[in-house]
């Protein structure tokens, strides 16, 4: 599969810990069975 488009979607700011370690934090949504997980 290849990926042309993407879409921004939202973006949170907060003091959470998760937050702080200045890594990006990115989520995957969408249907179920249709290769999220998928290596490819």
């Amino acid at each position: 599969m290849l990926i042309t488009t993407t879409k921004f979607m939202k973006g949170i700011v907060g003091d959470d810990e998760i937050l702080a370690d200045g890594i990006p934090q990115i989520a995957f949504i969408g249907r179920s069975n249709v290769g999220k997980s998928s290596p490819y």
